[in-house]
């Protein structure tokens, strides 16, 4: 229930950023796929139910806010959430090496189903960069990544403060 809480909350955090970075920085906000990004980051810890419905709840907030066809990206997270889980399973994650790797990796399959199904259904004119395609890739997984840094830099905080709080109650 906890996780739950915390991803709701993120994903509330992670609307409301990319709402303010539209309004400032429209051409920001197709750069970094921030959605995408919860929903990798989520799944990482290899728990296929929570990538499958952390992906469905981040696309159809993702459809709301972007105007698309309701479903799309949904789907397209579903999809991104659970193999990311999968491969979690399967692979050590800890490295960011790896992490980036499957960042990386989840942003173009995330990229290539969306604009596969836009293609498919005949929704619309899709004419896919692959340069715009890679370069999304690249600098989501570059904001993953700093994101992993800094939350093992705060975890390493912490931890450090425990033990220093815990050697000062038994000194005493």
């Amino acid at each position: 229930m906890a996780s739950a809480g915390r991803f709701a909350g993120a994903l509330a955090a992670v609307a409301l950023v990319e709402v303010l970075l539209g309004e400032v920085l429209p051409a920001a906000a197709n750069v970094v796929e921030l959605f995408v990004l919860l929903v990798i980051l989520t799944s990482l810890r290899g728990n296929s139910l929570h990538g499958l419905t952390g992906g469905l709840a981040a696309g159809l907030v993702q459809d709301t806010l972007t105007a698309s066809l309701f479903g799309l990206h949904s789907l397209a997270c579903c999809v991104v959430g659970y193999a990311v889980a999968r491969a979690s399973q399967r692979i050590l994650t800890n490295q960011r090496m790896v992490a980036g790797l499957l960042i990386a990796v989840g942003v173009m399959v995330h990229q290539v189903l969306v604009i596969g199904l836009l293609t498919v259904l005949d929704i619309a004119d899709v004419d896919p960069d692959v340069l715009v395609v890679l370069s999304r890739a690249l600098l989501t997984s570059a904001a993953g990544l700093a994101y992993l840094w800094l939350a093992g830099r705060l975890r390493e905080w912490a931890v450090r403060r425990r033990t220093l709080a815990a050697r000062r109650v038994r000194s005493k």
